[in-house]
This record gives C-alpha cells, structure tokens and sequence, in this order.
C-alpha cells in the first residue's frame, strides 16, 4: 500500500482500500513524512455499519514526525500479526511512555536499519535502551536490565519485611510468572523479530524492502515453515537444574525403598498365610 501510494502520490485521485489492520495505520503514520506536504491520506477502516474514514494526515500533523516515525517499531515490539505481546500491557501504556520520552522515540526510529542486524556494537546500544524502555513498562524505571527487573519485581513481592516473619509459601505457590518482564535472552528474540518487522514496514516505499532473511533475525526454520526462535541458551540456571535432578533422584530412590519395602511386607504376609495352614494340617 504503501509503495503504491508512493508511486501515485502525483495523482488526484486514489482507488479505494479498506483496512481492519492497526499494522496498517502504524506503517503509514511511519511513512507520512515521506509524502509531499499537500498530500491526504484517508483509511477507511471498520465492518458493516460501523464503517469511517480516518484522516491519517491530521494525526500526523498532531502528533509529529518523531512520534510516527517511532510508531512502526513501538508496534512491532508491543505485539503485531508476527510478534507476540507482552502479557497484560496493551498498547496504551507503552504509547505514553513514547509519547513523554523523546531517548525512546530516537531508539524505535532506529528499527529496521541494516546497521542493527551488521554491526553488534550499534545493535548492543539500542537494545540496551530497548530493555530500559521494557524496565519502564513494569513499573522499574530505576532499573536498566531486564534480569535485574525481574529480580525487583520477585524481591518487592514476596521479601518478609522481618526476620521474625514467616516466608509465606502458598503466596509464592500462586506466583504468576506472566507478570514479569522477559528476561535477556527471551527479550532479545523479541528484539531481532521488531528489527527484522521493521526492515519491511519501514522500507515500505521500495519495491524490495528487504534482502535479510528471518532466519537468525528471531525465528528458525523448521519442515520449510517458520517458528519463533523464543530463546537461547539453558532453560533454567545450572544450580536449579542440578537441584531438581537431585530431587527428582531422590524422590526416586524413595519409591525403590517403597516398593522393596511392599515386596518384603508381602512376602511376609505370604509366610504366615503359609505357616497358618501347615499349623491347620498338623492339626487335622
């Protein structure tokens, strides 16, 4: 769409597209300072009787040029039709924290340049604001590390606030992990996905946006279809691991001593049943 309004930008008159799709308005509010100044952009968007026209032109014109510009990698990172969302955030929130801070309007402009995907060092600096701007959406702005955002998060909640205070463990049993940030290396999947998202949204006007492939850019490829690359790395830390391998070896060790203790048990009912009926035939 994009690319095509591009391509007959000089004309007067449009065909007419009708669009449900919020990728849509956030790919074209990116794009709107790259159309001529006289230029109007209308969507027409809804089903059935709820059908409108939105003026994407006056939003641009309200919001500005870093806003919309930023709003392309804001959407893909919130959740889009190829990336997942995070749990419970919506896109009201993350909006207004774009929307105050302009160190985050710079940082999501930045999405879909090669140099994000060739170069570590521009790709480490951006996603390190990235995780700040993640440490804002829960409510951590202090923090700069998504890990460490997880850890307040846990500490706050679940800390006796004396020593003489019982750790309250049915709390802990009824912890929704869904309530923190992704860490490191869950987030970072998350990232490379918004970049590669972004390479296309953001390269809309071209014939080819892109040449990248989404392999090692936050997905794999796997029986020629694409799946979600969620992480790398160990699931669990090496302590935790060995821990529940020591428990689980232990719980098995029990049930050995259980059931030798069943056997033993049995043989000995089977013993006396025994002796009783020789002591019965001695009698007859």
């Amino acid at each position: 769409m994009q690319f095509k309004i591009k391509y007959l930008e000089k004309k007067t008159n449009y065909e007419q597209k009708r669009t449900i799709d919020t990728d849509v308005a956030a790919i074209m509010l990116g794009h709107m300072h790259r159309l001529n100044d006289e230029s109007q952009v209308w969507m027409l968007t809804g089903t059935g009787n709820n059908l409108r026209y939105v003026n994407l032109t006056k939003i641009y014109e309200k919001l500005g040029e870093s806003i919309c510009r930023s709003l392309p990698g804001l959407h893909a990172i919130t959740g889009c039709d190829y990336n997942p969302s995070f749990f419970r955030k919506a896109k009201l929130k993350p909006y207004k924290i774009l929307k105050k801070y302009v160190e985050f309007q710079q940082a999501f402009m930045k999405f879909g340049d090669s140099k994000i995907i060739e170069d570590n060092i521009e790709q480490q600096d951006l996603y390190n604001v990235i995780q700040r701007f993640i440490c804002y959406l829960y409510n951590v702005e202090n923090i700069n590390d998504v890990d460490a955002a997880r850890l307040q998060i846990f500490i706050d909640s679940y800390t006796v606030s004396d020593v003489n205070e019982a750790f309250n463990r049915k709390k802990l049993r009824n912890f929704d992990a869904s309530s923190l940030p992704p860490c490191k290396s869950e987030l970072l999947q998350q990232f490379l996905r918004e970049n590669y998202i972004c390479c296309i949204w953001n390269n809309a006007h071209l014939k080819n946006p892109t040449t990248y492939e989404p392999v090692n850019n936050g997905w794999i490829l796997e029986n020629d279809e694409y799946h979600f690359k969620w992480f790398e790395g160990d699931q669990l830390p090496n302590y935790v691991s060995e821990s529940l391998k020591t428990v689980s070896e232990a719980g098995e060790e029990d049930d050995v001593d259980n059931d030798e203790f069943r056997e033993w048990s049995s043989s000995d009912d089977e013993n006396e049943n025994v002796n009783i009926n020789d002591d019965n035939e001695e009698d007859f």
